[in-house]
């Protein structure tokens, strides 16, 4: 299935295996480059959570907070673990009617925040990565 494909650099070789994955293969302190991949994604996560938490609607602050509790940070996924976090996300009430949400504590608070925070955010998301990222990789 590989088609052969290989790039050598310096800093390791890139190519696809048998089952036509890419691979990449650091020369020497690969241990130390995939410790610099684990920080850049712990990083994403924490930003991501930290922009977003204007966006999730706020009452006593339990599911906003839940996402920390339910997240390994440096994983790539984010759970809010409040019992209620889906149909809130949702935006759905028992009935079927959409919830209305408080504005007091969060002026930003809706369902589907995280869509609406990448919608509004993303940008300033990617910046603030790429500067942390310039900062961390050789």
């Amino acid at each position: 299935m590989s088609d052969g494909v290989r790039i050598v650099t310096s800093r390791g070789t890139l190519f696809t295996n048998a089952h036509g994955d890419a691979v990449i293969e650091w020369n020497g302190g690969a241990r130390r480059m995939n410790q610099r991949y684990s920080a850049i994604q712990k990083f994403i996560d924490n930003t991501v959570v930290r922009h977003m938490e204007p966006y999730v609607p706020m009452r006593n602050g339990i599911l906003a907070k839940s996402v920390i509790l339910g997240s390994r940070m440096g994983s790539g996924e984010l759970v809010y673990i409040a019992p209620y976090s889906r149909k809130v996300y949702l935006g759905e009430k028992k009935d079927g009617t959409k919830m209305k949400f408080s504005k007091s504590r969060h002026p930003k608070a809706t369902e589907k925040w995280a869509e609406h925070m990448k919608a509004a955010r993303m940008p300033q998301i990617e910046r603030e990565v790429q500067d942390y990222a310039r900062r961390l990789m050789p």
